[in-house]
């Protein structure tokens, strides 16, 4: 079994495809739908267009049984070299796993056969499993965390041609979370609309709603330094334009202090310490340094307790009113 949790490794999933190293069975399980969307894309590049109808089907686990796609399975491709399978929800159909190791076997290698599983648990021990990696490739797609993202909005990018550096990158995840659909679509979106092909920062910008100078990364950064005079003007802009709720600058303001505590916690100033041992970007390592130097461990315990404590009223608790007000109260008592 394949455990694919990084950029790296996922590249070399689909560059096997694209160079043609194709293997009769695949297993491609994640809770991510990027993954199966993506992959299933990819591997229908081995079937010529003209020869789609002929040679290509796809089955839904909810609507089929194990024995009919086998029977589909047995068949030899018609006026091509290969026939693809692709099994969409196919957890159902993956329970009855003793049937299918009992013919695969029969089934000729002009056939590449894909089950998609929606994040079921595989044990990489089972006999069954090691079977199905004899005659193809298991791939176990892992969930992708909040301090990996970035690296996968930046290679999403350049797959369209985009240079999106590591802030714009950051900035992105802000507007979209960590779902990888969602950040491609909105990326291919860009892509279409653009004529030119000149894809710039200020180009994302515009298409993602971001403010180069107000946003969050920009107000964690200008606390990280204590020059207040810039986060009271990034505050009062959220503020008075809706620019993020209260629930999404506690979250970031949260994580950045937590994260400054730990570095402080490990007492070592090295980039490539603190970057592996807290997942933090390399790229923004030096920023979390500077600011573990501006604060200390009493005010930053202090800071994570008012965190946690507007956390409570924005959502109602000891406070009536509109949340939206909170932030600049927030700043205010951080400042203080």
């Amino acid at each position: 079994m394949n455990v694919i949790s990084n950029v790296e490794d996922y590249k070399e999933v689909l560059n096997k495809i694209n160079n043609n190293f194709i293997q009769n069975f695949y297993v491609i399980n994640s809770e991510e739908f990027f993954f199966h969307n993506d992959f299933n894309f990819h591997i229908k590049k081995i079937i010529p267009e003209e020869l789609k109808g002929m040679n290509q089907y796809v089955f839904f686990g909810n609507e089929s049984n194990v024995d009919e796609i086998i029977m589909c399975a047995k068949k030899f491709p018609m006026m091509g070299d290969k026939q693809l399978i692709i099994v969409k929800d196919g957890n159902k159909i993956f329970k009855n796993l003793k049937k299918l190791i009992s013919t695969i076997q029969s089934i000729p290698k002009s056939t590449v056969l894909v089950f998609n599983l929606s994040g079921t648990k595989i044990d990489p021990k089972k006999e069954e499993i090691n079977i199905l990696s004899n005659h193809g490739v298991v791939y176990d797609f892992k969930k992708i965390y909040e301090n990996k993202i970035s690296g996968w909005i930046k290679y999403l990018g350049e797959r369209l041609g985009f240079n999106l550096d590591h802030k714009v990158s950051e900035l992105i995840k802000e507007r979209t979370g960590i779902n990888l659909s969602k950040i491609n679509l909105e990326l291919e979106k860009i892509n279409v609309n653009i004529i030119d092909g000149n894809i710039d920062n200020e180009v994302v910008f515009e298409h993602f709603g971001i403010n180069n100078d107000f946003n969050l990364f920009e107000l964690q950064n200008e606390i990280g330094k204590k020059n207040f005079s810039k986060v009271f003007k990034i505050s009062n802009y959220f503020t008075n334009n809706s620019s993020y709720s209260i629930q999404q600058i506690l979250a970031t303001l949260h994580r950045y202090f937590s994260n400054i505590f730990k570095i402080q916690s490990l007492n070592t100033d090295n980039p490539n310490v603190i970057s592996k041992s807290l997942g933090i970007n390399y790229y923004f390592v030096n920023d979390y340094i500077n600011a573990s130097k501006k604060f200390s461990i009493k005010e930053v315990v202090k800071i994570i307790r008012i965190l946690n404590k507007y956390d409570l009223k924005s959502k109602g608790i000891n406070f009536e009113g509109n949340s939206d007000l909170l932030i600049n109260q927030l700043i205010a008592e951080i400042k203080n």
